[in-house]
């Protein structure tokens, strides 16, 4: 989920609601809203383990956030202000997308699951997932993924300057950010990109003009750790635009499932897989743009 996606069968403790303090707040698994002065027990989702990992895959959003990104990154290759020729910003533009293929990289993700499988977890979390508030937020963050979101994103920026946010609400879903970890990774990812570009410009320099690989690192971590403060806003204003149909109460136990063991324990596997196979693909596109468009030595 672009925050990564995990809610809950049971909702855990909220965080505000109607209930009076020292309640807890959760909902079974046709809707219904009950209230008691003890937390709620989770029942774990038994089964096998192939069949548990696809489903969460599936229920998480991960599967169809994964399937979106070669659309995604062609596009905003295409649409970077590149000094080099329409030409070879084309077949760059082609082999990124082909780096990007969804298989490989949710193989990784599946693979990273199947390496760290813990039954109770998996369980724990797949009853989280199958929560009618969870599919109703996953559903919001998937459609982030849209190819007019960027597009949409801006208009609803500019109707922010007439009608800001409640900052109850503002702070409710900066509380999501730091919980879910949203911004930290989309700049590690952003690290893996720009780093990936700037291999990518070098290998296409006469071989005495390139930079070194580690170089190239460098460069970027140093770029996108000036982006932190902005990314956080950046991240925020997603947020407000991705949740905007989500009630307070919603968001308040939505938090709550984020910050729950099983659900950092998914995150957590999830995360780090995609930014490793996010990285491999970049890797790749390197290589392949190396082979093809690079002047060879005279």
């Amino acid at each position: 989920m672009h925050c990564a996606t995990v809610v809950s069968l049971l909702a855990l403790v909220l965080l505000a609601g109607p209930a009076a303090a020292g309640t807890y707040r959760w909902v079974d698994a046709k809707g219904g809203v009950h209230y008691s002065d003890r937390p709620p027990q989770l029942e774990a989702v038994v089964g096998e383990r192939d069949a548990l990992i696809e489903e969460a895959l599936t229920l998480s959003g991960v599967r169809r956030t994964i399937e979106s990104l070669p659309a995604q990154v062609r596009a905003g290759a295409e649409a970077s202000q590149s000094p080099l020729p329409a030409k070879e910003r084309a077949a760059i533009a082609k082999i990124i997308a082909e780096a990007f293929r969804p298989g490989p990289i949710l193989a990784s993700v599946r693979t990273a699951f199947q390496r760290n499988y813990d039954a109770m977890q998996m369980g724990l979390a797949l009853a989280q997932l199958r929560m009618p508030v969870v599919r109703k937020m996953t559903e919001l963050e998937v459609a982030v993924n849209a190819a007019d979101f960027g597009q949409k994103l801006r208009a609803f920026a500019a109707g922010l300057k007439d009608a800001p946010p409640p900052e109850d609400r503002v702070a409710r879903l900066a509380q999501l950010d730091a919980i879910s970890g949203a911004t930290e990774l989309m700049l590690d990812i952003r690290v893996s990109a720009v780093a990936s570009t700037l291999k990518i410009l070098s290998s296409l320099m006469p071989p005495d003009k390139r930079i070194a690989p580690a170089q190239a690192e460098v460069m970027a971590r140093d770029l996108v750790s000036q982006q932190r403060d902005a990314a956080r806003q950046e991240m925020l204003l997603i947020f407000l635009y991705a949740y905007r149909d989500a009630t307070d109460q919603e968001l308040d136990e939505y938090i709550a499932i984020e910050g729950s063991e099983p659900g950092r324990w998914l995150q957590g596997i999830y995360k780090k897989a995609l930014l490793e196979a996010l990285t491999a693909a970049s890797e790749a596109a390197v290589r392949q743009v190396d082979r093809s468009l690079a002047p060879k030595p005279r």
